[in-house]
């Protein structure tokens, strides 16, 4: 007892626990080298038992920010995340040249597909600011005419790269500053996507501009392109150091004129290099014609001592290259007469030259015989001619020309085979996400975008197709021939033909060496294509997310109430409960603080008469009078997916409540607006941060689902902080952006993170004081320009320890409080709002344009500037005030801005035309919304959030599993056929008629189906707007013939796809062989059916059939209880079968052999089918496919009982704050898996079963689609009530 109250007091836990925390590996031990280091530090500081550091654990030290090298980047004036990923090599050496490069390849240079990337496409058709659709449209028509960037661009792009590069790393300029305060510098990096990008003007003075949070998704590209040049220049850097060091050597040892002629061609191709694979065909080369020298450079301490070096050149075919050259075998290579430069020359020139045609006067076994004896170690002469040929191959292969040519050839002509693998061919039917890639054959590399290979290889990592990347054998034969026109000697000899023989025989064996190798480098090319378009489609998930504006009330009175920003706005947030826990109400004043919150566990309970209409109404009532109390502007419904009807029910109900206020109330309404409305909210995000750290140490002591309620009314308010507060702690990684994000790395998914909030936090500004008072907005100052998580701490910290405890100024942070140094500031005035004295620190004008904004506002006004800016701060507080009436803004909206941009580019300050445009209009609205507005949930996304279904899981054409809930018999006086009421997995409800029942015709409906019964059904057609889904589950429907039509249907016209299963794609049913053994005694009758899965054997005999099987694999085979009786025997597990009985209906024809026969109609657990073939479609096949993910889940352990049990204990004892749970078969009751985990600290374990089903999975009393659902549930409630255990075990008994 006293355990069941410990589990039951780490409930709420395991159920804020995500799996990352209860799936963690442990963190790898540190070297050696790095623990005396960091002991050398300890000792430098003091020793450990001096500081304070020593008091603490280590770990929470480090996450906490708090050791010496946190502290150092707290007190460095360079922003933060600069510190943390500085730039390889430093600064660029040179920023033109790396400019070009930059632009090439955002224009598809030396690409795999040798297309724009879609920065690079975004320079070309993207949208500019102020730029109608006929301007646009006819630029557009230039770009795609010429095929290239505008000539009078490129100057100025490569001058914007230029700009931006200097910035972000001579002057440390973070991305946001750079696009916000030097956007005229910038400008031709700024086109995006047309609703990014601003319209233009529609007054008459072309002032008013309509400003949009923008995505800046070419700037973001430039620096990735930034990062990549970085290494590249870092990596040409230590190979030209080895160059160098091998040249002293040949130089020291006089060696050959040819050796040093190549070594100075490598020398040009390495500084010249523009790529990756470039540099790696250099080095490919000098390790292998230079090993000797390169091994002396190591061994005498350049390579890490004066050189420097990083990095370690890896010799190719080092071993056997090396030993036939030192026994003398490249002597061979003058009289072999074929030079592999000259071979590369060839190749890569459109004129074709040919190599060496000289014909030695030696046949190759003459001058090999030379090489044969014992001091050569060469016992025959075929052993010398192969030596021979393997140093030719392996300098052909590393030639740097042969492997461009190459590597151009495989980038063009490559294809992608994909073949759908024994668990594809179940999983992906024609609607599943990756269908398209099923069965690709022969697709050119070159034609796939990068989402598509993204799904290739999903499907490949998953197990759900098998991937060739290859060469067709046609482009083989076709490079072969090329090869050898360029290679072999013409003319036609005996001597010649030896010789030719040799080389063909090289060149075939630098090809196998070089085309997988360069296929693998074309391979690698798409996926970190994949990767890119995979980011930018998370991106685009995410930003619908936090580039939203705060929902605002539709203010009846603008004149009396002012705008709608200005009404300090009331959320009351409910988060649906089925009772245990509660339906729960939260409410929230204008600074999103949680005021009250309540309970309502009946307010959505079913039932019109009676107790729970007594109890529903008290609920009202409560309601009511927490509503009159408050008195919200909005009230807001959680989506929980699955829960359709509860939530819906629960809006229903809170919209009774809201009319009885509305009637009798009225004084409970908001002056400001006429009604208190009502919505539906997308709870993705907020029931997330119902169980992040943020939430948990805001709200210690109050339940997951008052968090949940908190979380869900900020949400509506700002969600950008609430997604701040998910990436701050981790949790963001388990947010959903995509189908294919699993392709991207913890760190790349967090950079989506960090890229979205650093622009939309950055547009959109951050009140200073707000997030200070109030810790749930202070994750949003980790993303300003400038700062991070350190810095903000820092800075919040200052603040609050200043006088009043409140920031009066921006630039009292770098004046008084010293929070931030020159540099940081810079990056993060524009974001900082500061509403106090100083009306331009409540603005998104940046204080180095503070002078430029008097001098617009004197000349606008008439005043005279000197006399303004050296005014006191109440007169230039007035003087603002007055420009920022709106009454008196055409005085600004006339003034020539592009004369006074003209006039400051004269004085040295640069071109600052929209600079001067956005200060002007920022005097207009000062920090004005350009997020999206707020809207409702369309009908079709309130369907699919309530459901979690999506267009393509409720696409017409797919077999679903579906509960009978109630048969609807046909009514004569309208003349309504009868129809079977179902319902998914997700709830939503389905229609079957009765002509869609059966090929035969129906009688009554219950001769067919029967309420409760788990059947498969094909849909018809879906109204979401009537929740309801039509289907049919005649045999035909179900057949594998209308699976196919429907496969040609949708992917029949896709290039490249197959709808033809493929040989070795499914292996074909045999029908095993009858084993006699007349010696046995058979406890069954032999039965005379037909089928290829029916054997006339004993039960026993069944599972040993079974043993060497696949599990889900099944034997039909008589019944012990006679011939009315069927029996399915299918393996469950390794060594474990489970046994089906099906009883059969009435016998064909008469007499004792129709008794032998197969009856019908089959009932298998109380469903009825025709035929065996639909017992394996509607039963069979679904329990499988349950089954199979129950044991491929992640959390499925094999073992016994005692293994599972020792390897929980194991994981508790390594992380003591998790809750470890798994999933098993269980040895002791046949045919159920156990659930297993460790509720509380004392480290026992506690069993629950489950049962697979067609439909899912039989839990605790209630039916699961999908094992992720049954362990929510589970995490929910882990522990169960006294009536469901006292159930479990009496069904298993």
């Amino acid at each position: 007892e006293d355990d069941e109250d410990d589990e039951e007091a780490d409930a709420d836990a395991l159920a804020g626990e995500g799996d990352e925390a209860l799936d963690a590996e442990p963190k790898p031990k540190a070297k050696k080298a790095k623990k005396a280091k960091k002991a050398k530090k300890k000792k430098s500081r003091g020793g450990v038992s001096g500081g304070w550091q020593s008091r603490f654990e280590p770990s929470i030290v480090k996450e906490q920010m708090l050791t010496a090298e946190d502290d150092e980047i707290r007190a460095t004036d360079w922003p933060e995340r600069m510190q943390l990923n500085p730039r390889y090599g430093g600064k660029p050496e040179d920023p033109e040249a790396e400019a070009k490069w930059i632009l090439d390849r955002l224009m598809g240079l030396d690409s795999v597909r040798d297309v724009p990337t879609y920065g690079g496409d975004l320079l070309l058709t993207g949208w500019a600011d102020d730029v109608d659709l006929e301007r646009h449209r006819a630029r557009e028509h230039l770009v795609r005419t010429q095929s290239q960037l505008p000539k009078d661009e490129v100057a100025t792009v490569t001058a914007a790269i230029v700009a931006l590069l200097k910035a972000v790393h001579e002057d440390g300029l973070e991305i946001a500053y750079v696009a916000q305060n030097m956007r005229d510098v910038v400008e031709p990096l700024m086109r995006g996507r047309r609703d990014d990008s601003r319209p233009p003007p529609r007054d008459a003075n072309g002032a008013v501009l309509e400003r949009r949070v923008h995505r800046r998704d070419v700037i973001h590209e430039v620096m990735e392109w930034d990062r990549r040049f970085s290494r590249l220049a870092q990596r040409r850097k230590e190979m030209m150091k080895k160059i160098d060091a091998a040249a002293e050597i040949l130089e020291r040892d006089a060696a050959p004129e040819q050796d040093l002629s190549l070594l100075s061609s490598l020398a040009n191709e390495c500084e010249d290099a523009p790529t990756e694979e470039v540099l790696s065909d250099v080095e490919a080369c000098l390790t292998l014609r230079f090993h000797e020298q390169l091994t002396e450079v190591e061994q005498s301490g350049k390579a890490d001592g004066s050189l420097g070096l990083t990095r370690q050149l890896r010799p190719l075919n080092r071993s056997q290259y090396a030993h036939h050259c030192k026994k003398g075998i490249r002597d061979l290579l003058p009289t072999y007469g074929a030079d592999p430069r000259d071979l590369g020359a060839s190749l890569g020139s459109y004129r074709r030259t040919k190599v060496s045609q000289a014909v030695p006067d030696m046949s190759p076994e003459a001058v090999a015989e030379v090489y044969v004896g014992d001091e050569t170690g060469y016992a025959d002469v075929a052993s010398v001619i192969r030596s021979l040929v393997h140093v030719a191959a392996a300098e052909i292969a590393a030639e740097p020309a042969v492997r461009a040519w190459l590597r151009r050839a495989i980038r063009r002509k490559a294809c992608v085979w994909t073949q759908p693998t024994p668990a594809g061919t179940e999983a992906m039917d024609p609607f599943h996400p990756l269908a398209e890639i099923k069965r690709l054959q022969g697709k050119p590399a070159c034609e796939f975008n990068g989402a598509e290979f993204g799904a290739v290889l999903k499907a490949h990592r998953d197990g759900l197709i098998k991937l060739r990347i290859a060469l067709p054998d046609v482009v083989i034969q076709e490079l072969t021939n090329e090869m050898e026109s360029a290679y072999v000697i013409e003319e036609v000899s005996e001597m010649a033909d030896a010789w030719n023989k040799l080389r063909r025989d090289a060149l075939a064996g630098a090809k196998a060496a070089l085309l997988p190798a360069l296929t693998r480098e074309a391979a690698v090319a798409l996926e970190r294509d994949a990767a890119a378009e995979i980011r930018r489609l998370c991106g685009e998930s995410l930003w619908r997310r936090v580039a939203l504006a705060p929902w605002k009330p539709d203010v009846r009175d603008h004149d009396q109430f002012g705008a709608d920003d200005d009404v300090e706005v009331r959320v009351l947030a409910a988060v649906w409960g089925p009772g245990d826990p509660p339906t729960t109400f939260a409410m929230l004043d204008a600074d999103g603080e949680l005021v009250d919150f309540l309970q309502c566990p009946n307010i959505a309970a079913g039932g019109k008469f009676g107790a729970a209409a007594t109890r529903r109404q008290a609920d009202h009532d409560r309601l009511l009078q927490f509503i009159i109390e408050h008195r919200p502007h909005v009230c807001v419904v959680a989506t929980a997916p699955g829960q359709l009807f509860g939530c819906r029910n629960l809006k229903e109900n809170i919209g009774v409540v809201l009319s009885r206020i509305l009637e009798d109330h009225a004084r409970a309404i908001p002056e400001e607006v006429n009604t208190i409305q009502l919505h539906f909210v997308d709870d993705t995000v907020p029931a997330l941060a119902a169980s992040c750290a943020a939430m948990r140490t805001e709200f210690i002591e109050h339940s997951t689902e008052i968090r949940h309620a908190v979380a869900l009314g900020r949400y509506i308010r700002n969600s950008a902080a609430i997604v701040a507060a998910l990436a701050a702690g981790g949790e963001a990684r388990a947010l959903n952006l995509g189908p294919l994000q699993d392709a991207l790395t913890p760190e790349e998914k967090m950079g989506v993170f960090e890229r979205g909030l650093m622009d939309v936090i950055n547009q959109c500004g951050v009140d200073v004081n707000a997030a200070v008072a109030h810790p749930w907005q202070q994750y949003q100052l980790h993303y300003v320009a400038g700062l991070g998580p350190r810095k903000a701490g820092a800075l919040v910290s200052a603040v609050r320890g200043s006088s009043g405890g409140a920031l009066e100024s921006r630039h009292q942070l770098v004046s008084e409080l010293g929070a931030l140094g020159p540099c940081v500031y810079k990056n993060a005035a524009t974001t900082l709002r500061v509403i106090d004295d100083d009306v331009l620190d409540a603005t998104r004008i940046h204080p180095e344009r503070y002078d430029h904004t008097l001098e617009i506002i004197a000349n606008a006004f008439d005043y005279d500037f000197e006399q303004l800016k050296t005014a006191s701060a109440s007169v230039k507080r007035k003087t603002l005030e007055r420009a920022m009436d709106p009454d008196n803004w055409e005085k600004l909206a006339v003034l020539d801005l592009r004369a006074y941009a003209e006039y400051l580019n004269g004085q040295g300050s640069g071109w600052l035309l929209s600079a001067l445009r956005e200060l002007r209009m920022e005097l207009r609205d000062p920090f004005g919304e350009i997020r999206s507005s707020w809207q409702p949930l369309s009908t079709w996304e309130e369907f699919s959030l309530l459901t979690g279904e999506t267009r393509e899981s409720l696409s017409p054409g797919k077999i679903m599993h579906c509960t009978v809930k109630r048969l609807v018999p046909p009514r004569r006086e309208d003349g309504t056929e009868g129809h079977v009421l179902v319902q998914l997995e997700s709830g939503v409800m389905g229609q079957i008629a009765k002509s869609d029942l059966s090929d035969r015709p129906v009688d009554r409906l219950e001769h067919k189906v029967a309420v409760g019964q788990v059947i498969a059904a094909r849909i018809i057609n879906l109204n979401y707007e009537e929740n309801t889904v039509y289907l049919k589950c005649k045999g035909s429907a179900l057949s594998a013939e209308e699976s196919k039509r429907i496969e040609y249907q949708t992917w029949g016209n896709k290039p490249y796809y197959s709808c033809e299963r493929l040989d070795g794609e499914v292996a074909k049913p045999t029908k095993p062989k009858k084993r006699k053994d007349a010696a046995s005694k058979q406890a069954f009758i032999s039965r005379n059916i037909d089928h290829p899965l029916f054997q006339n054997i004993s039960a026993q005999q069944a599972q040993a059939y079974l043993e060497n099987k696949d599990i889900g694999d099944i034997v039909l085979r008589p019944s012990s209880k006679g011939v009315t009786n069927l029996s399915i025997t299918m393996k469950i597990f390794d060594s474990m079968v489970q046994h089906f009985d099906i009883k059969e209906g009435k016998k064909p024809g008469v007499g004792h052999t129709a008794n032998l026969a197969l009856g019908t109609p089959l009932t298998l657990e109380g469903t009825d089918y025709d035929d065996l073939d639909e017992v394996y479609a509607r039963f069979v096949e679904p329990l499988v496919s349950s089954l199979k993910k129950l044991i491929k889940h992640r959390k499925f352990l094999r073992g016994t009982r005692r293994e599972v049990d020792q390897r929980l204990k194991a994981e508790l004892a390594r992380y003591p704050n998790t809750r470890p749970y798994a999933l098993s078969v269980s040895h002791e009751h046949s045919g159920f898996f156990c659930l297993s985990a460790i509720l509380s600290r004392s480290g026992n374990v506690r069993h629950e079963y489950l049962s697979v089903k067609p439909g899912g999975f039989r839990f605790r009393q209630r039916e699961f689609g999908d094992v992720d659902r049954l362990l929510n549930f589970f995490k929910q409630r882990p522990v169960p009530d006294r009536d469901q255990v006292r159930q479990q075990q009496q069904q298993q008994q």
